[in-house]
């Protein structure tokens, strides 16, 4: 079974019948260009917010990435416990009159 696409539906510009009527209906209805043009604004609000909002997180995830690998690497340093330097007198193993 074949489907038929009918393309007969095309754009065609707008004649001057259409510009009369499109000026009626803003003389008559003023309110339509501010509430149009909020219309085009919000959704690009909410993109560009979106845009910035994740641009941030993926920012601090990079830093918090970062934070780990370097927590991780010095983990084996010597001296080091949990990714802080402590002295020898401050171990719980190491007392004063261990050696």
């Amino acid at each position: 079974m074949m489907l038929k696409h009918n393309c007969s539906t095309v754009a065609t510009p707008p004649d001057q019948t259409d510009a009369r009527h499109l000026s009626e209906l803003i003389d008559e209805n003023p309110w339509l260009i501010p509430a149009t043009v909020m219309l085009e604004i919000i959704p690009i609000t909410v993109i560009a917010h979106g845009f910035w909002k994740n641009r941030q997180l993926k920012k601090q995830l990079q830093i918090e990435r970062e934070r780990t690998k370097q927590m991780q690497i010095n983990r084996f340093r010597p001296g080091h416990h949990d990714g802080q330097p402590r002295p020898l007198a401050d171990h719980p193993h190491h007392g004063p009159f261990h050696h």
